[in-house]
């Protein structure tokens, strides 16, 4: 019953007007899943703008460079998926001759698609009965069915058996609203939740907030090196961080210890960053003021260029 209430109440009260949600292509799907981890949908629906209209079509995205997707994620951060994005759509075109996958195997084999983008891709872009479990889902589960503990196999038994299998698209999308709109994260709105009458939180006046065990990040001490020459800078594109991949920095090294004036703090780690001028040095690429500020930088350095070039 809980897939059909989803489905119904998506009907007639859903967010149809979110852009991915028009004119939906399994290419559209898979980029907007993409842009929207990690991604708050105001900000998410600007960047899934600037993206269509660059690259409305699959056959449109096929020439693109990875600088030119890197350059269309330019401040939304998490490049990584960014980088995703190019690695795919290569294998799109080279093993599946350019047709999106239409089956879970398949799918799965593209850089960045995990289950839960999968099941995504599969039931709103083909109607297809597949789970998904993104933060909302697991909070609308964890509450409906009142389970304090996440437990990833428990939760995706759930997802999975609570899909309307006679509307897929609709259940999904409605599972999504209704833990974006209604079962928020701080004084859910139940009242206005379809799933009321048979909610167990909503029962018990008691709601569970999933915990899961949190994990020491990984100390990573990096010296940037600010090489100034009149009005040029030095940069280097990134090929030897475990992050940042194919990003523009300045000259770097991982060092044993350092003195940070910035710490920025990635999902798996905390990276130590020391900014140390140095004179000029042989070998390097230099940018105009100008042209730095126009490379795809992440944030710390995007933030450092700045003081540096004003």
């Amino acid at each position: 019953m809980i897939g059909k209430n989803i489905s119904n109440w998506y009907k007639k009260h859903g967010r149809k007007d979110l852009p991915w949600r028009l004119n939906i292509t399994p290419y559209k799907v898979w980029i907007s899943e993409l842009i929207l981890q990690q991604t708050k949908v105001k900000t998410g629906t600007e960047y899934f703008h600037r993206f269509i209209e660059k690259y409305p079509t699959l056959d449109s995205i096929k020439s693109a460079s990875e600088d030119d997707i890197l350059a269309l994620w330019k401040g939304l951060g998490y490049y990584r998926r960014a980088n995703y994005i190019f690695e795919a759509k290569e294998i799109i075109f080279k093993t599946f001759n350019g047709i999106f996958p239409e089956s879970y195997d398949d799918l799965i084999r593209l850089p960045g698609v995990g289950q839960s983008t999968a099941g995504a891709i599969l039931s709103i872009a083909y109607n297809k009965p597949f789970p998904i479990l993104d933060g909302n889902v697991k909070r609308l589960i964890s509450r409906y069915f009142y389970k304090k503990n996440f437990d990833e196999k428990v939760f995706w038994g759930l997802s999975k058996q609570s899909i309307d299998q006679d509307d897929p698209y609709s259940f999904q999308q409605g599972a999504m609203d209704i833990g974006a709109t209604i079962c928020v994260p701080i004084k859910p709105l139940c009242n206005q939740c379809p799933l009321k009458k048979g909610c167990k939180s909503f029962k018990l006046n008691s709601f569970p907030t999933l915990r899961r065990k949190r994990v020491a990040k990984k100390q990573v001490n990096i010296n940037f090196q600010v090489i100034v020459k009149g009005k040029t800078i030095a940069m280097t594109k990134n090929s030897t961080l475990g992050f940042w991949k194919n990003l523009w920095l300045l000259p770097h090294e991982i060092v044993k210890e350092n003195k940070p004036t910035t710490v920025h703090n990635l999902s798996h780690r905390q990276l130590n960053l020391e900014f140390v001028s140095l004179p000029e040095a042989e070998n390097m690429t230099f940018f105009s003021f100008k042209e730095v500020l126009n490379l795809t930088t992440p944030k710390p350095i995007s933030d450092k260029l700045l003081e540096i070039c004003k």
